[in-house]
C-alpha cells in the first residue's frame, strides 16, 4: 500500500552522527517503491513537535524520527491522539524507545522495516504538562539528565562519569506520594514513572511496565550509600532491580507528588524545572507506533497492583 512518510532527522543526535548516510539509505530503499516521502531536519528544540503537527495536517501516514529519545518525545507530542504513526531510526545515546519496542539498532535494517510496518497503539504518560512515552521522574536521574545535557559530550562513558558525580552530590528530600487512592512518604534517591521498562543502554528500571496496559509503573529507590548502589548496579541491567530490598514498585493510573521545593524532573531524558507539585496520569491508547517484528502486546493477565511487587 502506498504511504506518505515524513522523515524528521536530528543531525546532532547521539554519538554516531551521519545524516548524509541516512539520507542515502532512505533513497536506496524507497526509490523503487510507490511510497511518497519527505526528509526534513530539526534545527532547534521544539522543531520535532512542529514538524509532526505539520505532517498530521498534510495527512502523512507516518513520521519517522532519526534521533534519540529526546527527539522521539518531541515528535510524539505532536502525534498523540492522531492517526499518524510514529516510527524510529535509532540515532541516540541510549535508544531506550527503540530497545523497548524491539526496533533494530542497525539503522539500515530499521529503515527497511518501514516498507512493511508493524503498527500498534500504545499509552502515553503526562507529568504536569509534559508528555512521555518511556519513563519520566525526578530525583537523581533527573539531576543526571540536567548535568548530562550541560556536559555536551554524548555516549555511555560521559553518562557514567556525570552520574557518579551527581550521585555523590545528591541530597534527597522527603516527599509525599499519592498512588491512586493510597498515600505514602518516601525520601527517595529516584522516583521513576514508567510506561515502558527501559531507560536506555540496557538499564531496566521497571521490569513489569507495559506500554499498552492502561497503567503506569512507579519505581521508587530508597536513598542508599554509593557502595550499596554499586554492588547492586547489575540488577539494573539484568532485569532484577525489583528484587532489591531498597526498591519499591507500584502499578497505578494516577500519581500525585508533593515536594518541598521546585526542582528538576525529566521526561524520556529531557530535563525540565518544575513546581513542587507534580500530577501524573496515563493516557490510554494515545499514539500509534511502528515496532520491531518481535515486539508483542501485553498479556491480558497483566493486572493492576497497588501493593509492592517483590519476590
Amino acid at each position: 500500500m502506498r504511504q506518505k512518510i515524513h522523515f524528521v532527522i536530528n543531525p546532532i543526535s547521539g554519538v554516531n552522527r551521519n545524516p548524509k548516510k541516512i539520507c542515502r539509505w532512505i533513497e536506496e530503499i524507497f526509490k523503487n517503491t510507490e511510497h511518497q516521502y519527505k526528509i526534513e531536519f530539526t534545527r532547534q528544540p521544539g522543531d520535532g513537535t512542529l514538524l509532526a503537527r505539520k505532517a498530521v495536517d498534510e495527512q502523512y501516514d507516518m513520521v519517522v524520527v532519526v534521533g534519540g529519545d529526546g527527539t522521539i518525545n518531541e515528535v510524539g507530542r505532536g502525534l498523540c491522539g492522531t492517526e499518524t504513526a510514529l516510527a524510529v531510526i535509532p540515532s541516540g545515546s541510549g535508544n531506550g524507545f527503540a530497545r523497548n519496542f524491539k526496533i533494530p539498532l542497525n539503522q539500515y535494517q530499521a529503515i527497511k522495516l518501514l516498507l512493511n510496518p508493524k503498527i500498534v497503539t500504545i499509552d502515553a504518560g503526562k507529568i504536569n504538562e509534559h508528555h512521555f512515552f518511556n519513563v519520566a521522574g525526578f530525583g537523581l536521574d533527573a539531576n543526571i539528565c540536567q548535568h548530562f545535557e550541560a556536559f555536551g559530550i554524548r555516549g555511555p562513558l560521559p553518562y557514567f562519569l556525570v552520574g557518579t558525580r551527581a550521585f555523590i552530590d545528591y541530597k534527597p528530600d522527603p516527599v509525599q506520594i499519592k498512588l491512586d487512592d493510597k498515600e505514602f512518604e518516601f525520601t527517595p534517591l529516584v522516583v521513576s514513572i514508567a510506561n515502558s521498562p527501559e531507560y536506555g543502554n540496557g538499564a531496566i528500571i521497571a521490569p513489569g511496565a507495559r506500554p499498552d496496559d492502561g497503567y503506569l509503573d512507579v519505581a521508587i529507590l530508597d536513598h542508599i550509600p554509593l557502595w550499596k548502589a554499586a554492588s547492586n548496579l547489575h540488577r539494573l541491567f539484568n532485569g532484577t532491580i525489583d528484587h532489591f530490598s531498597a526498591f519499591h514498585t507500584f502499578r497505578v493510573k494516577t500519581v500525585e507528588i508533593k515536594r518541598p521545593a521546585p526542582g528538576a524532573i525529566h521526561t524520556d531524558g529531557n530535563p525540565h524545572q518544575e513546581i513542587p507539585e507534580l500530577t501524573v496520569n496515563v493516557i490510554p491508547n494515545s499514539i500509534k507506533v511502528v515496532t520491531g517484528p518481535t515486539f508483542s502486546l501485553t498479556n491480558q493477565d497483566h493486572k493492576k497492583s497497588i501493593k509492592e511487587n517483590k519476590d
